[in-house]
């Protein structure tokens, strides 16, 4: 069958109405993969209604998508005819490679335009495991840029060489300024945007659960997920996911967080 299916094929119609859950899955996986828009009538695109979509797609101990479970007009390829959101992702020398990745990849298949950015002399970065991630740029490029989201892995010392990096600093105190929308995991929240003016003193946030860490969070909360106006703040590697998918869903909005999610697997069932 996908042997059989050219590039840009015109989909009219799909129900998945009572297939067993494996069905189910391997169906929104695979329409994932077909390049095509859903949404108006024309060859490039198609119109995708998934019904009783399984509670599996939905994510957990984050805002459920339940609402969008009966009936969903989906966008397969992340844009639509949507504003296509810029993001900037920082990484240093000991940055966590889980939660990099995790961001980068999920961001993106939601159609998000992500730019990875070294703080070192050179892109190339060696994670906090050992991987080597090379960065589109260094962050002195992008500096003059603003970006709908910024996105701040953990890890150590990772996000100490982060805290510790000028321009950086500058972006994202101008990003706050203009309360454009800002997200932090495992150590990030607590090594560099807690000692950036104050900038969690007052709102609620969480970060990774040990306590040199909890203590420099105003108000902490133990929660995989804590939006709190334009800044979201999680946990660590275990939590990426849904970190990211609530990204997506602060962007796009719930049906498209739920769409992701379902694309790439998400069980509720499972103990995150």
């Amino acid at each position: 069958i996908i042997k059989e299916i050219k590039p840009r094929t015109f989909i009219s119609t799909l129900c998945i109405i009572e297939y067993p859950l494996t069905i189910k899955r391997i169906m929104s996986a695979f329409i994932s993969a077909i390049p095509v828009h859903i949404g108006a009538a024309t060859p490039s695109s198609a119109l995708c209604t998934l019904r009783a979509l399984p509670s599996a797609f939905r994510t957990p101990k984050c805002k459920q998508y339940s609402h969008a479970r009966s009936k969903l007009h989906m966008t397969v390829d992340g844009n639509g005819g949507e504003k296509r959101h810029s993001v900037l992702v920082p990484i240093a020398n000991g940055s966590e490679e889980i939660e990099t990745s995790c961001i980068t990849d999920t961001l993106v298949r939601s159609g998000c335009s992500v730019v990875v950015a070294s703080v070192e002399p050179t892109k190339l970065c060696l994670m906090s495991r050992g991987l080597k991630v090379e960065a589109d740029v260094r962050i002195e490029e992008v500096v003059d840029k603003e970006f709908d989201l910024i996105v701040i892995p953990g890890g150590m010392p990772g996000s100490e060489h982060l805290s510790r990096n000028m321009t950086l600093q500058k972006m994202l105190k101008d990003q706050h300024a203009r309360k454009a929308k800002i997200a932090a995991i495992c150590a990030a929240p607590a090594v560099v945007l807690s000692g950036l003016d104050n900038m969690l003193a007052d709102v609620e946030a969480t970060c990774y659960p040990a306590q040199h860490f909890t203590e420099k969070l105003g108000k902490y909360v133990d929660k995989p997920v804590v939006v709190s106006g334009h800044i979201t703040t999680s946990q660590g590697p275990g939590t990426a996911l849904v970190f990211s998918l609530s990204l997506v869903e602060q962007l796009f909005g719930s049906t498209k967080a739920l769409t992701l999610a379902g694309t790439m697997l998400l069980d509720s069932n499972e103990n995150w």
